[in-house]
């Protein structure tokens, strides 16, 4: 099942954003579960380096797939995750 993410603002309220969008997902494969998970404490180990009134964006997607769908065999992940500070000039 695929999975996203997304927010955009000051790092401390992204990271409130993103847990209430994480506390969301509901996926049943274990695996899946446990990329999840480690998506999410990357996320937040980033984001509480950064001051927290920092503009940033964080996007972050899934998925979990099988080479074979009628068998559930070679099941593979995909992970895409992006935590860019936003920087603004005048």
């Amino acid at each position: 099942m695929p999975w996203s993410v997304n927010a955009c603002g000051p790092a401390a309220k992204v990271a409130e954003q993103i847990e209430q969008q994480f506390a969301k997902i509901k996926v049943t494969d274990k695996r899946e579960q446990e990329t999840i998970q480690n998506a999410r404490l990357l996320i937040y180990q980033t984001l509480a380096t950064i001051d927290p009134e920092k503009p940033v964006k964080v996007f972050a997607l899934g998925s979990l797939g099988y080479a074979d769908y009628e068998t559930k065999e070679r099941m593979f992940q995909s992970v895409d995750l992006k935590i860019m500070p936003i920087h603004f000039s005048v």
